[in-house]
């Protein structure tokens, strides 16, 4: 248990200081998205189009996803969702991809605890997905309280749907929980993030992009399987919000599938 341990302390350290740098990078984009969004917030209030802003009502626009797609439509593309995906599966697919080529193979070598490496490796992962999520909500909560003031609220909420409507140009069909899509969000960046992380483990870092983004095509083209994968593009899709417990499940079952291939296939191989 120690060795785990140090073996995850240490990771933890490598990862923030080969990474720091694309997280800034991801924190100063964020701002830029908050800062544009609350700049129209703005201008609603000030023409009496709405009286308030919620965290809730920022927070749904940043994990809107994708409208339904059917024949005939234009295919709706949420760009912001697709780059915090890819971009949070590039830095774990190029920590681990760095880490095995460097200290973090000679760690393995030395503890003799290949599964344990890669146990590490997934809490590392889970803690990177958390602080990434961080920067999103902190983002939008100190440009919201700068630039609405006493118009901005911390809550969860969704404040109506008249800013959904304005914000997003679609009617809001169901009561969304927010703090429920959030969680749902999470899973959906971790379960993504995962795959990437034990692609990259057991082959290379594009092969994992390649199966993300084929997810990517697929669960905004098809509501029949795998939407229950990805929440980011499809949460604003009734018949997929009104069976997360379905989803949820799915994603979570990925993780422990993940989970158990990484020790399964650390056991057979020689890393020596």
């Amino acid at each position: 248990m120690n060795t785990f341990l140090c073996i995850l302390k240490a990771d933890i350290r490598r990862f923030w200081s080969m990474c720091w740098k694309f997280y800034m990078v991801f924190y100063i984009y964020c701002v830029f998205q908050a800062v544009s969004y609350f700049s129209n917030v703005y201008r609603c209030i000030k023409n009496s189009r709405i009286s308030s802003i919620s965290l809730g009502d920022s927070l749904l626009y940043v994990f809107r996803g994708a409208k339904e797609f059917s024949p005939g439509m234009q295919i709706d593309i949420p760009l912001f969702e697709i780059l915090i995906v890819l971009y949070i599966t590039f830095i774990i697919t190029y920590y681990i991809t760095a880490d095995q080529k460097a200290v973090g193979k000679n760690i393995l070598v030395i503890s003799g605890s290949a599964s344990g490496w890669w146990l590490s490796k997934y809490i590392t992962m889970l803690l990177a997905v958390i602080i990434y999520m961080a920067g999103i909500f902190a983002a939008n909560t100190i440009v919201g309280l700068i630039m609405t003031g006493s118009r901005f609220s911390m809550s969860l909420n969704i404040t109506g749907t008249e800013a959904v409507r304005i914000f997003l140009q679609t009617k809001l069909e169901l009561d969304f929980n927010m703090p429920l899509v959030i969680i749902l969000c999470f899973v959906c960046l971790v379960t993504m993030t995962g795959i990437s992380l034990l692609l990259a483990y057991i082959s290379n870092a594009v092969f994992g992009f390649v199966v993300n983004l084929f997810f990517f095509i697929v669960s905004i083209c098809s509501m029949k399987w795998f939407f229950f994968y990805n929440y980011f593009m499809t949460i604003r899709i009734p018949h997929v919000y009104n069976r997360w417990p379905y989803g949820l499940c799915l994603m979570l079952a990925i993780n422990i599938l993940l989970v158990a291939t990484g020790i399964i296939y650390s056991k057979k191989k020689d890393f020596i």
